[in-house]
């Protein structure tokens, strides 16, 4: 079976960055190592650095960045990381190389692609030009639009053009549905996109794994070393590599047997549903992209403010779960309750496959670290009410549903 996939969160701290939660940031790396980002909070990079030497996590391999929505948290960090991966520099007086291209005009490729609502073409393009910026590598933004928005074809004419961005990008548009669906294939994986209900335009991102090849039965090595002789002699040079065939992706629509010589024939084990994952933005109201994302296996949803009770001494006594939800919700933003029951809505994890996870990420900048202040501290109390709240509401049962609570640095694995 392929390796796990790394759930990384670089930050999750809303609004802003706190001493123990940077601005919201999550790598995610794929059994390849390659490696996607979703939104790019100030300091991203210095958590990069950080946890590299730990977690493999490298610069060289963030080949996709995907923002969600263009509030400062989730993109201050965005321009600074993209010049550090594509070694960018003040440049100088009278630079040999072009827009687009490099030293002597040779056409760049693009070494990382940027995903996101509209906008986030022009802060990329503005950044770099305002602060004089020149990229040795190239770069593309793709902008996802939604039904009634037009693209930026106009806005960029009479600018200087940013050295290493290698072409305009595509305008990507919904389908009748209302989704972008296949918009994207990264290692196997399809990645797709809707909308969700935030204070500004957001999106969430949903990646589905294509199909994998089925846990191959443990007496097939016995039976086949049992005539290993016989079938190389009947012309199977290796006989044992018909057991990695059996797990190669790329052979997976091929029929695959092996006869042996007391009559058996080994035949695939079935395919397996690959992985599901789902990565929202802030949202009050994620039911928009709900058929997209139907039947996930894991689902990284928002928890920015909770009513705890008994143990958050911060608590207003005049305070309800109805009056917490509902200011939340009146910011663009959600409680673990309500992140519980999209959790239930999805049907997360529920045909047995593999174990549904729940991740909470983007709280309050006044919820700590869960061990900001000791493993028995107010933190840690804190943090697990908060869990607590989205596993009542989504109804957790061990062995098949699980909440975490997200922590900078801390790592999570998704397995096959």
């Amino acid at each position: 079976m392929p390796p796990p996939i790394i759930l990384l969160p670089l930050g999750t701290s809303s609004a802003i960055p706190s001493p123990t939660r940077n601005h919201s940031s999550l790598a995610l790396v794929l059994p390849t190592s390659t490696t996607l980002l979703f939104d790019c909070g100030e300091g991203a990079q210095k958590q990069i650095q950080r946890l590299k030497s730990s977690y493999s996590i490298k610069h060289s391999k963030i080949s996709k960045i995907f923002i969600t929505h263009l509030h400062g948290d989730h993109v201050f960090g965005l321009v600074p990381l993209l010049t550090t991966i594509l070694n960018g520099a003040g440049g100088s007086e009278n630079d040999p190389r072009m827009p687009g291209k490099g030293e002597g005009g040779r056409v760049r490729a693009a070494d990382v692609e940027i995903y996101g609502p509209r906008g986030v073409r022009g802060l990329v393009r503005r950044t770099l030009q305002t602060t004089y910026t020149r990229l040795e590598r190239g770069f593309v933004v793709h902008e996802l639009l939604f039904a009634d928005e037009a693209g930026d074809e106009k806005e960029g004419e009479g600018e200087v053009e940013c050295l290493g961005e290698v072409e305009r990008g595509r305008d990507i548009r919904p389908d009748e549905d209302g989704f972008w669906k296949d918009f994207l294939e990264v290692d196997n994986f399809l990645v797709s996109a809707g909308e969700i209900k935030h204070s500004v335009p957001c999106i969430g991102y949903v990646l589905t794994e294509r199909s994998l090849p089925g846990k191959t039965p443990p007496d097939y090595a016995k039976r086949i070393s049992k005539f290993k002789p016989e079938l190389i002699r009947a012309g199977h040079h290796n006989p044992m590599s018909f057991l990695a065939d059996l797990q190669r992706p790329e052979k997976l629509g091929l029929e695959l047997t092996l006869s042996l010589p007391d009559g058996t024939i080994l035949t695939r084990p079935p395919a397996v549903r690959g992985r599901k994952i789902v990565v929202l933005g802030d949202t009050s109201d994620p039911s928009l992209i709900a058929p997209l994302a139907e039947g996930a296996d894991v689902l990284v949803h928002e928890a920015t403010n909770a009513h705890l009770p008994g143990i958050d001494p911060s608590t207003k006594e005049t305070d309800t779960y109805e009056i917490v939800e509902e200011r939340a919700r009146s910011r663009g933003h959600s409680t673990p309750d309500m992140a519980g029951r999209f959790a239930k809505r999805l049907g997360l994890g529920g045909d047995g496959v593999r174990e549904g996870l729940l991740v909470l990420n983007h709280f309050s900048s006044r919820y700590k670290d869960d061990e900001a202040d000791g493993t028995d501290g107010m933190a840690m109390r804190i943090m697990g009410g908060i869990r607590k709240c989205a596993e009542d509401a989504w109804g957790v049962e061990e062995g098949k549903r699980r909440v975490i609570c997200a922590r900078d640095g801390v790592r999570m694995e998704v397995k096959a």
